[in-house]
């Protein structure tokens, strides 16, 4: 065996054989790496079988009106392909997964299209760099997403930490969100500046998703486990091989920063959170159908092993096929950018965008219809004031939030702007407490309240004029303050 520039040529009938079954120019490494990615595709994909076919529930989502297709076999057969001629298997593998992207976009999983970027480093010499900085993005925009994360530091880092069975859970989620975040940032520069150091923190923190996600641990999302393989054994010789520490050309330049620079879409909702590194950080858009017979939250997994991709546009999409006329849709959206959405499926199966009084106070209500929205209750807002130790009561299980209690030792001024999180809230208690006027302001967006409780706080008539707005208001308890009765007449809008 002898070497030609950076590939090895084989003699005699073992190099024949190689040259056939591993593809003219690929190198031993890159081969062998090479079936192990293919591997793990195909074990992601046939954990998520059913996805990747017709179904009637959840229904396909395609991009354009298209028929359903069946794009499992002819997956798993680009996969075979990739082992015989890689470079043309490699090719048609990425025309299907971006065909069945386009036929459903149920399959617009990072896993898929991740795993496909690290195989295409052991096809393409010239991919390594783009591999390399795709990498980079990944990890550090993970970590920067958990750290700007409310739900991360809140409920998404306690529910791992709890599910595993810590009983402290609640002392500790904090600095376990804070190390995972930080871990994760470290191994992102570590790997602008030096690679092979990286390498170490990439096998490390990888295997370690694939332990804290195993059914030892958590036993949930499954279809990752490959991916997080693929990431600590392709990624990590990506990181291994990597020559300069800095890109050299202005091309591998430009290709840095785009990875970089791209994620950025997602806080205005132009790029899908799918493939800004928004990993395990909770802070998606949600929705929540509301029906003459109930709710209904717009949720994946089930058979098919994966999350809904909640996108504005996906989470659209699905109301329109499943709803009947006349239901509501909530979208609640945590970016600081971006608003909430609120929607009325017409008579031709279209969502029309409302505002969310019109949501609330059940303007387009139907016959047939429920009579208003129900707005989706925020997780984060849950888990702050009961970690606070608020009262908070449902009319029965799996029923949204409507009344609120604040008791003197539990208020917090900042646990108030956590009530925007729980729209369908109709009683909010503050009795005894320090509220202030200005403090009450965050009442104003609660759309459906009819009774507040401010018996024996400073609250004047200035601050409760504020509330003025509020449609449903209809109870006022002001013994002990300086509020007067004609305030309280012009905010429930009494008849003089």
């Amino acid at each position: 065996m002898h070497k030609d520039g950076d590939h090895p040529t084989f003699q005699g009938r073992p190099g024949e054989i190689w040259a056939r079954w591993g593809a003219a120019g690929l190198r031993r490494p890159c081969f062998y790496l090479l079936v192990f990615g293919a591997v793990c595709q195909a074990l992601t994909v046939w954990i998520t079988l059913p996805l990747w076919g017709e179904r009637a529930s959840p229904p396909n989502l395609p991009t354009f009106p298209l028929p359903p297709f069946e794009f499992a076999w002819p997956v798993f057969g680009s996969l075979v392909l990739i082992l015989i001629l890689p470079r043309p298997g490699m090719a048609l593998h990425w025309v299907l997964l971006i065909a069945a992207g386009v036929f459903d976009q149920f399959r617009l999983q990072p896993q898929f299209y991740a795993i496909a970027v690290l195989m295409s480093a052991c096809v393409w010499p010239s991919w390594h760099n783009l591999v390399r900085w795709f990498l980079v993005s990944t990890w550090l925009w993970a970590g920067l997403h958990k750290l700007v994360s409310a739900d991360w530091f809140g409920h998404a880092s306690y529910w791992l930490l709890q599910r595993t069975g810590f009983q402290e859970a609640y002392d500790y989620h904090t600095a376990f969100a804070v190390s995972v975040a930080l871990s994760e940032l470290a191994v992102g520069v570590l790997a602008c500046v030096k690679p092979r150091w990286a390498t170490i923190g990439c096998v490390t923190m990888h295997l370690g998703i694939m332990l804290m996600l195993s059914p030892i641990a958590l036993d949930w999302n499954e279809s990752v486990q490959p991916w997080n393989a693929t990431m600590a054994v392709i990624g990590g010789w990506v990181m291994w091989t990597t020559a300069e520490a800095w890109p050299q050309t202005w091309f591998q330049r430009g290709l840095g920063v785009a990875w970089l620079v791209v994620p950025l879409g997602f806080f205005v909702g132009w790029v899908d959170h799918g493939f800004c590194g928004v990993l395990y950080s909770d802070s998606l858009p949600r929705g929540q159908i509301t029906m003459a017979e109930g709710t209904q939250r717009i949720r994946g997994w089930g058979d098919l092993h994966v999350p809904f991709p909640n996108e504005r546009r996906t989470l659209r999409m699905y109301f329109e096929q499943s709803a009947s006329p006349g239901d509501f849709l909530h979208i609640s959206d945590p970016r600081y950018l971006l608003d909430d959405l609120y929607f009325v499926l017409d008579g031709d199966g279209v969502a029309q965008e409302i505002s969310a009084g019109d949501f609330y106070n059940g303007t387009f209500a139907t016959d047939s219809g429920p009579p208003y929205g129900v707005g989706l209750d925020e997780l984060r807002a849950i888990f702050s004031l009961r970690e606070a130790g608020v009262k908070m009561l449902r009319e029965s299980p799996g029923k949204p939030v409507f009344a609120v209690a604040f008791s003197p030792e539990n208020f917090d001024p900042r646990l108030l702007r956590s009530l925007k999180g729980l729209p369908n809230i109709r009683q909010v208690q503050l009795a005894g407490t320090d509220v202030s006027d200005a403090d009450l302001q965050n009442l104003r967006v609660l759309q459906m309240l009819t009774g507040v409780g401010l018996n024996n706080t400073a609250i004047s008539d200035a601050g409760l004029l504020g509330l003025g707005t509020l449609p449903f208001l209809s109870v006022v308890e002001h013994e002990g303050t300086s509020i007067s009765d004609e305030a309280v007449s012009q905010v429930l809008k009494l008849e003089p």
